[in-house]
């Protein structure tokens, strides 16, 4: 934890130094996005190799579907909601 923390706080400075370097910018954002790919990559063996949650994919996928349509369900009531009741129609562009 104190390494990650360490390796933001040096971040910073260096990120605030090199902001207006067009080829440090380009160069780190590559560096990221390379690095992001390979976590997944990584997170994706680690999961497939998992015994226990490959035999259980199909009841994850489920829970994972269905918690997801709910939320969506939820936010998408709230909107009409805060619209309907809080707003008056306010922004209605009708």
């Amino acid at each position: 934890m104190l390494i990650t923390v360490l390796c933001i706080l040096v971040g910073i400075p260096l990120g605030f130094l090199f902001r207006n370097n067009k080829l440090v910018v380009d160069n780190v954002t590559r560096l990221t996005m390379w690095s992001i790919y390979t976590l997944l990559f990584m997170l994706g063996v680690t999961t497939g190799s998992n015994e226990t949650i490959v035999t259980q994919l199909s009841t994850i996928g489920v829970q994972a579907a269905c918690i997801s349509f709910f939320c969506v369900l939820g936010s998408a009531s709230a909107v009409f909601l805060l619209d309907k009741f809080i707003l008056k129609g306010q922004f209605d562009e009708r």
